[in-house]
């Protein structure tokens, strides 16, 4: 009979026992952030340089890192038009920077997420028609910012050379779920 009432008290104690272990491993996870990715040096530089322009509110340095055109689709463009398209996509780099800090708030900081790097060569015709020849970074942040906290921003970048300076060939920014 004493076997039976020991075991009898003990099992709230051990069930008590692995509830507060599965709350704190839980509370313990919560915190933890993603591990950081390997980010070719370029890169880095260039998303410091982007991110601060964010930061500081410098849309002029957004419309200079933004929005890429091949040097074959500007010689498709007619005469005089190439002006027109660079003063189109500054409009849109300013309406984009805008409707961002309406619905996100002010911007906080970022931690790369993913990073996925793909040389496309000229020979390559189909893929170098379709995206331009050069290195093509995708990559994937996790943004702060004021209001909602976090946001997912995709970015896929595109240097002609590996000497060249990155730009942004195409962005978006979604809220995190």
């Amino acid at each position: 009979m004493a076997n039976k009432q020991t075991g009898l008290i003990n099992r709230p104690y051990i069930a008590i026992s692995l509830v507060v272990l599965v709350v704190l491993l839980l509370a313990c996870n919560k915190g933890r952030e993603e591990p950081s990715v390997s980010v070719p040096a370029g890169c880095q530089q260039f998303l410091d340089k982007y991110f601060d322009a964010w930061k500081s509110k410098d849309v002029a340095t957004l419309q200079a890192l933004s929005y890429y055109l091949s040097p074959q689709d500007q010689s498709k463009l007619p005469a005089g038009s190439l002006e027109l398209w660079r003063e189109s996509k500054n409009n849109l780099v300013t309406q984009n920077f805008e409707q961002v800090t309406r619905d996100f708030g002010d911007f906080k900081g970022y931690q790369v997420l993913r990073v996925k790097t793909t040389t496309i060569s000229p020979q390559d015709q189909l893929a170098a028609y379709i995206t331009g020849s050069g290195i093509h970074t995708e990559l994937v942040c996790k943004a702060r910012f004021s209001k909602k906290r976090n946001a997912h921003v995709g970015l896929h970048l595109i240097k002609q050379t590996e000497g060249s300076q990155y730009v942004v060939a195409a962005w978006n920014f979604q809220a995190e779920p």
